[in-house]
This record gives structure tokens, C-alpha cells and sequence, in this order.
């Protein structure tokens, strides 16, 4: 059990244990959405729409324009919180904080219940139409845990992506906003986050989402959705007996699933 977590948050370790972080830096990006399909390329996903999130789809760059017709540009993706809702909410451990930053669904544990897709705040989780089940970036954990950086930051032709261990990151992060006069999202919302963005201009005009600086947020998983998932077999009899076996040995997550207004953290 991590005490930073207790057993709200199930976590794992893919190499070193040193956290590390991605670095968006707004003031650098031209929109040429190189990012996105190296995405699509690195995990071997059809060529659907890039200007929407999908279960093939995992980065989509805001203002959603045509090339060359914007002068501002952010990301929207997994941000990777501190301390991740969807985790939390999760009925069968599917999803995992590594200590080096990535928060992954297990595909082959997930059981498609929507629950991390209506807690997440940034809503960038989606559900895939092949398999059923939720999908999202994995900041490329595959390469991580290789020492490698995930694949959108070796892509970008102009350096607007950068990552390395979190306290060199945040201390780039935090004079390259100064320096511009902006702001640095991700560092505190929900928490804070593995992935920081550098905002030349107030967030608003980026598209971002408007999410507040508490752990731990109200979900906004519908009653009738959880309600229905006690008394019948939505997502099978397996699923069933997982969960309630977790739910047991983990009550502090069912508190913060059936009474999220209740302080968990």
C-alpha cells in the first residue's frame, strides 16, 4: 500500500520508481498536429478523426481548426493526475498509477462500467468501439518503462513537447510560464499533474478545461448507472465477484463511489 494513496489509488512501478513528467509548451507549438498521429502511429491505430477523442484517438489539439488558423494551440489528452479519479472510482482495479507518472487501463481487467469516463474531470477518457472497454493515452508506458520518452515528444518538430523527471520539468516549466507572463496548467488542478502545459495567454482562450485545484473532485457518475450495477449482472458475473470482493478489502474507494462529497484524501 502506498501511504500517499492508502487504498484509494492502485499503484505499480515501471522502472525506476522517479516520476516524470511531459511538458507542453504552448508558446513553441505550430499546430501541425505531428503529435497526433505519431500517437496513431506508435500504438497501431486506424486513421480516424484527429480532431476528436476516440478509443483510436488519444490527443487532439485545441482550438480545433484548420492548420495555420490559429495562433494559440493546447493539448488535450490524459493529463496523468497525482491522484487520479478515474482510479479511484474504478470497481475493478483495472486502472494503475505507476510511480513514474503514467496512469493505465489494464484492457484485459477493464469491464467497460463508464465509471472513470464520467469521473474523469478532463474527460478524456472514451470507450473503444472494437473492444467496449475505456481507452486513453498511456503517456506511452511501454516506452517508459524503457527509459524512453513516449512517442508525441520524439515526434515534435519544433521541441514544444519535452519530458524528464518531474522536479527538472516543473522547475522549466514553472520559468518558461514566468518568463512569459502566462500560466502553468496541470501543476495544481485536480492535485496537479504529470503533464504540464505553458499558457502565454490566460487558459480560457486555450480551450482547456475549467478544473479546480482539489483532490479527489465530486465524480459525476449517474446514481442510476451504480444503482443498476448492485442488483444485476451488467458487466458479468466475473466483473461482479471482483468488484465485490475489492469493495470489501477497500471500502475507503466505495465510500468516494456511492458518497463522493465525503472527504477521501
Amino acid at each position: 500500500m502506498n501511504p500517499k494513496y492508502g487504498s484509494l489509488i492502485p499503484t505499480s512501478r515501471l522502472l525506476d520508481g522517479k516520476p516524470r513528467t511531459i511538458l507542453f509548451d504552448s508558446t513553441k507549438c505550430i499546430g501541425c498536429r505531428q503529435c497526433v498521429h505519431a500517437c496513431k502511429d506508435w500504438h497501431d491505430h486506424r486513421r480516424t478523426s484527429i480532431y476528436e477523442l476516440s478509443g483510436t484517438n488519444w490527443i487532439t489539439m485545441e482550438p480545433p481548426v484548420l492548420e495555420g488558423l490559429s495562433s494559440l494551440w493546447a493539448r488535450n489528452s490524459c493529463m496523468h493526475c497525482e491522484f487520479p479519479m478515474c482510479a479511484a472510482v474504478c470497481p475493478v482495479e483495472a486502472i494503475t498509477k505507476y510511480q513514474e507518472g503514467p496512469v493505465g487501463i489494464n484492457q484485459e481487467t477493464c469491464i467497460g462500467c463508464e465509471y472513470c469516463i464520467y469521473a474523469c474531470p478532463w474527460g478524456v477518457i472514451t470507450m473503444s468501439d472494437v473492444t467496449h472497454k475505456a481507452a486513453k493515452c498511456t503517456m506511452c508506458s511501454d516506452r517508459v518503462s524503457g527509459d524512453k520518452s513516449p512517442f508525441c515528444v520524439q515526434a515534435c518538430p519544433v521541441g514544444a513537447l519535452e519530458f524528464g523527471l518531474e522536479e527538472a520539468i516543473s522547475a522549466k516549466a514553472s520559468k518558461c510560464a514566468q518568463e512569459n507572463g502566462g500560466y502553468l496548467y496541470g501543476d495544481k488542478e485536480a492535485g496537479g499533474t504529470q503533464l504540464l502545459y505553458v499558457l502565454k495567454e490566460k487558459k480560457e482562450n486555450y480551450g482547456v478545461c475549467p478544473v479546480g485545484l482539489e483532490r479527489y473532485p465530486r465524480h459525476k457518475i449517474p446514481l442510476g448507472l451504480m444503482l443498476k450495477d448492485l442488483f444485476t449482472l451488467r458487466y458479468g458475473f466475473t466483473g461482479k465477484i471482483r468488484a465485490l470482493y475489492l469493495a470489501i478489502i477497500h471500502p475507503q474507494r466505495l465510500i468516494y463511489r456511492y458518497w463522493p462529497w465525503r472527504s477521501v484524501a
